[in-house]
């Protein structure tokens, strides 16, 4: 990891608009070319809400406290996953990607969710072979279950893949 990164739990106090930047620019980044660019450039930071669940929020940030990374999860959003743990969100900005910024995140996100759940699932879009690999890496494995969201800018295809401690 780069060392001058550090990970820290979100408080009500957080910069949730450099949490939102953090968002929106890792979208634009990560999603170019998987989905389609008019529904990325109808996007703004304000299309997230990180406030809504800074308790379940790992950030990463560098040594000036700047922002770089955002983590989120806590328990399940899908009704065929009750009683589940689900991983919201992990995002690194570009720069500090592939520093393992994104996998100490994501092993405190998994030691967090085992404290209240023995299984976990995440939704990751259909075509993002590079973030599949990635949480292929911490033990999920693909399911065939897949969610389909039509939206004016055309069909977004995510695939569930599920971790389950034995």
């Amino acid at each position: 990891m780069t060392a001058k990164v550090k990970v820290i739990e979100a408080t009500a106090n957080s910069d949730f608009d450099a949490i939102r930047q953090v968002y929106y620019v890792t979208w634009q980044d990560a999603y170019h070319g998987l989905i389609s660019d008019d529904f990325l450039a109808q996007l703004s930071p304000a299309s997230w809400h990180p406030e809504r669940r800074w308790q379940d929020t790992l950030l990463a940030v560098d040594d000036k406290d700047k922002i770089v990374g955002v983590c989120s999860f806590g328990p399940a959003r899908l009704p065929d996953f009750n009683g589940w743990g689900e991983l919201y969100s992990i995002y690194v900005l570009p720069q500090f990607q592939h520093t393992g910024v994104g996998a100490v995140m994501m092993t405190r996100a998994l030691q967090r969710l085992h404290e209240k759940f023995d299984q976990f699932y995440i939704r990751v879009l259909d075509n993002n072979v590079s973030a599949q690999k990635f949480y292929q890496h911490f033990g999920f494995s693909m399911t065939d279950q897949i969610m389909e969201d039509t939206t004016k800018f055309g069909t977004i295809r995510e695939r569930v893949m599920v971790k389950q401690d034995p």
